[in-house]
């Protein structure tokens, strides 16, 4: 007897209140935790403005600083000793962000607040940057680097104008200074840390458990972060370590010194106040999960589990797995719904079935058009040329080019079309080379060089000879002069390579782009399209092996076509170590 569904629903139908508990106290938590969060983001981007506010006012104290010594009268007149008196006790106090001041004049180090000056400029870094300041007035900024001097650190750098030459004042950061007075800018309402980045998104400055000192290379590297994290453009997201950890970002960019100020907030941590706040809502949800289970179990056993066999099934289905089959015996609308859709799969496993066949048959088809296409191209050039010489009397011409299209016929009319070795293609390639140099003596000389690797490797048959054909008839015969036509093979770890070059006549840039857009904008057609259009086009060889190498390798297959005027031509084709297998199937 068949038993309505809805009778069902309505005698479980009051166990649902304490999913509706478990429900509220899900979305307190929810509505709790993202306005903590919202407001700690809204607070971390306050406190990485402010750093960065902080790092401003640093770089403006020390250009200040550059501009105070340019205009003093010790700068130009005082001695070394003077100077250095000058830079301890009335510069270097008011500056706790700098470690060292120097004065070089003409490349020489005049004076120094360092006792082991004499080692500032053994650092190669250094001197190499010096170079580069030409012009006076303007802050240089060199490093990171290490130096005995001044050990890790950043150089701000300024050509100061002078009676008696080129005078360069160098102030060296004290770089763990200013990263502790950055770090104090936060307060108690928000914890994290803090890292500085270069332009090249590398660390400046940072501390564990994000950043760590490397002393043999003498440069800071990430801890449980990635350099990839920093290359597009945010000021705030989330990211995930390997480690699991979840972490907040906020970035900052100083436009003086093209640093990035990344404060790096645990997210664990922010959500750790709120965890007493909702201590009581556990605890409902603990009773209310004891109640849901007997819930769940008897709604499993009437109407849950059979609605998710058949919501499992339909998501198979739409994942692509039609061979599902729904094994519910019941005599309601569910059991009624399940053999329906049974029947439904069932049809459209057929016509899916139907639908290979056709498009395969289309695929073979094309595939085969597209071969056939190369055989009368190919032939009405070499009898072309057999006529040609037969008119001059060249009898002996004759016979080695009839003897030369016997062997390209026996390889053109063998049995399968399918993928062959690049060796059976090279050795095809060769005779018809030297038909073509019966036909064109002294236009160009050959040359292959091919790895051994790639002599296994498939490809279709005729792929190499129309290439090169059009190399000879439209780059190397029309010069005046003897050219050269070279193809060569390499073998990689992801594919391999063919490359076919002549220094002919090449192509002016508008001819390569009509080409290119012939090759990739038509791509969607089929074969008697591409017979059609290419009936009177002297690119039929390469619009046709590009249709065929797309149909056997698919994404696999790259074509790179460089060519200027009167230097050459160069096509670079890049295959996959193995034919696709989808296309092989079609062959």
């Amino acid at each position: 007897m068949r038993r309505r569904i809805a009778v069902k629903v309505f005698l479980i139908s009051f166990l649902m209140v304490e999913s509706i508990i478990v429900l509220l106290g899900y979305r307190y938590y929810r509505h709790s935790s993202d306005s903590l969060l919202e407001a700690q983001y809204e607070y971390a981007g306050q406190i990485a403005s402010k750093s960065n506010d902080y790092l401003n006012v640093t770089l403006e104290h020390i250009r200040n600083l550059f501009i105070t010594v340019g205009n003093d009268s010790r700068f130009q007149n005082g001695s070394s000793e003077e100077i250095i008196r000058w830079f301890n006790n009335s510069l270097l106090p008011y500056m706790p962000n700098v470690y060292n001041i120097h004065l070089l004049e003409q490349g020489t180090l005049a004076a120094s607040t360092s006792y082991v000056q004499w080692a500032l400029l053994d650092t190669p870094s250094l001197n190499e940057e010096l170079k580069q300041i030409k012009v006076s007035g303007i802050v240089y900024w060199i490093g990171p680097y290490f130096s005995l001097p001044s050990n890790y650190t950043v150089t701000a750098a300024m050509k100061l104008p002078s009676s008696d030459g080129d005078k360069i004042i160098l102030l060296d950061l004290y770089l763990a200074r200013l990263y502790d007075s950055l770090q104090s800018q936060s307060s108690n309402r928000i914890t994290g840390d803090i890292v500085l980045l270069d332009r090249s998104h590398q660390p400046v400055f940072g501390r564990p458990p994000y950043a760590h000192y490397q002393v043999f290379n003498r440069n800071y590297q990430f801890m449980d972060l990635k350099t990839e994290w920093f290359e597009d453009n945010w000021t705030q997201a989330e990211r995930k370590t390997d480690s699991g950890k979840s972490l907040v970002l906020t970035r900052v960019t100083n436009t003086a010194i093209g640093w990035d100020v990344i404060w790096i907030l645990d997210k664990t941590a922010l959500l750790k106040p709120l965890q007493k706040t909702i201590s009581f809502t556990w605890v409902l949800g603990l009773v209310s999960l004891l109640l849901s289970l007997v819930m769940a179990y008897t709604i499993s056993l009437l109407i849950s589990r059979p609605i998710r066999k058949i919501a499992d099934s339909m998501n198979a289905v739409s994942d692509g797995h039609l061979d599902i089959s729904i094994p519910l015996n019941r005599q309601d609308e569910l059991g009624m719904l399940a053999k329906h859709f049974n029947r439904m799969t069932a049809h459209i496993r057929e016509l899916i079935d139907n639908l290979k066949q056709s498009e395969k048959q289309k695929q073979i088809s094309d595939f085969l058009a597209l071969q056939a296409q190369i055989k009368p191209h190919f032939l009405f050039n070499t009898l072309n040329s057999i006529s040609m010489a037969a008119r001059s009397g060249e009898y002996n011409k004759v016979d080695q080019l009839v003897s030369s299209l016997t062997a390209q016929l026996d390889y053109s009319l063998k049995a399968s079309p399918g993928p062959i070795a690049l060796r059976e293609e090279i050795s095809a390639l060769e005779s018809y080379v030297h038909l073509m140099h019966i036909r064109y003596p002294d236009k160009f000389t050959f040359h292959m060089d091919i790895d051994p690797l790639t002599l296994e490797n498939k490809l279709p048959k005729f792929a190499l000879q129309p290439l090169v054909e059009n190399s000879i008839f439209h780059g190397l015969v029309p010069n005046q002069e003897e050219g050269v036509l070279f193809v060569g093979t390499s073998f990689g770890s992801d594919g391999w390579d063919i490359m076919i070059e002549d220094n002919g006549r090449g192509m002016t840039p508008e001819k390569l782009v009509h080409l290119m857009d012939r090759l990739y904008s038509r791509n969607d057609g089929n074969a008697d399209r591409l017979l059609t259009e290419n009936k009177s086009g002297h690119s039929i060889g390469l619009v046709n092996v590009h249709r065929r190498l797309q149909m056997m390798f698919g994404d696999r297959y790259r074509l790179h076509i460089e060519s200027s005027p009167e230097e050459g031509t160069r096509l670079l084709i890049r295959l996959g170590v193995e034919p696709d297998e989808d296309h092989l199937d079609r062959r």
